[in-house]
């Protein structure tokens, strides 16, 4: 299991309501397919990929530099088989650890005017109040499950790296109550993800993939095109359709009367850009001290 975790901890020390039975029997549902085994390697490289796009810090570069983060890429990719393991193969280890750094903030970062945004309010079409309703719809699944940002975290709630990391807390979720034998568990788990990737990450990855592929060759190039095959397998596995992002949506402009005040320097993160020209000690997306578990 991944020790990298940015809304939660292992699934093992968390619950909610897929793992109560004192509630009344509903009927059983069909179960979805899969096993303990792919489940937990998904979880894995979900997680992995949250860390890879969330802002370097010292922990993320020494991981990186000793080969683990990729290594752990390959290993957890192996489980799944197929594209997801080829373009894991893909994400090679860089030579410079520090150039990483500078690259995340030439692509995502405030540093130098975010040439591709993280964020999925960004990538969808439609005024600013369908997309406070989506930023709502996403927080109404981390808190179906009783997850939360962390407070020390810069980011909105529809980053890719907190998308990226809910899907694998399902994922490893999913792979405990199947070893359980809780299938209804399995099936409320899996449709939650579905849901999920359907209505959010399933309709905008693919641009996310290309928006980065067109400015980096490297790193953070292979990076999104494993999130890209990790999602279309997903996609294919659950039967899902989501209904795409326009190739070149209008971007909703700030608006602090919804938003706030805080995040007008990087469109909306949650941070302003004074301070953020270097990494914060500390900053790595962890788990959040809030409710572990629905009422």
């Amino acid at each position: 299991m991944s020790e990298f975790t940015i809304l939660g901890g292992p699934p093992s020390e968390r619950s909610n309501r897929t793992d109560d039975h004192d509630a009344e029997p509903e009927p059983t549902r069909e179960l979805p397919p899969g096993d303990p085994e792919t489940a937990t390697a998904r979880g894995q490289l979900y997680s992995l990929l949250a860390l890879g796009f969330a802002r370097p810090d010292d922990e993320f570069r020494h991981v990186l530099d000793g080969g683990e983060y990729t290594a752990g890429l390959v290993d957890a990719a192996a489980g799944i088989d197929g594209a997801v393991a080829d373009a894991a193969t893909a994400v090679e280890p860089p030579t410079d650890t520090d150039q990483v750094t500078r690259q995340w903030a030439s692509l995502f970062g405030v540093e130098e005017g975010q040439s591709v945004s993280p964020y999925e309010l960004t990538y969808l079409p439609g005024p600013l109040l369908t997309s406070v309703r989506q930023l709502a719809d996403i927080r109404g699944f981390y808190d179906a499950f009783g997850l939360d940002v962390g407070e020390a975290m810069p980011y909105r709630a529809d980053h890719v790296c907190y998308l990226t990391e809910f899907l694998g807390h399902c994922c490893l979720r999913e792979a405990r109550l199947r070893r359980r034998g809780d299938d209804e568990g399995v099936a409320t788990v899996v449709d939650a993800r579905g849901s999920f990737l359907e209505d959010h990450l399933g309709r905008w990855f693919w641009r996310f993939a290309d928006e980065v592929s067109a400015r980096d060759d490297g790193f953070y190039a292979a990076l999104a095109d494993l999130l890209a095959a990790l999602v279309e397998d997903e996609l294919e596995t659950l039967s899902l359709e989501p209904e795409w992002v326009p190739d070149d949506p209008e971007v909703t402009e700030w608006n602090e009367d919804v938003f706030g005040d805080a995040g007008r320097d990087c469109g909306g993160c949650g941070a302003d850009a004074a301070g953020l020209d270097e990494p914060t000690p500390g900053s790595q997306p962890n788990a959040s001290s809030g409710d572990a578990s629905l009422e």
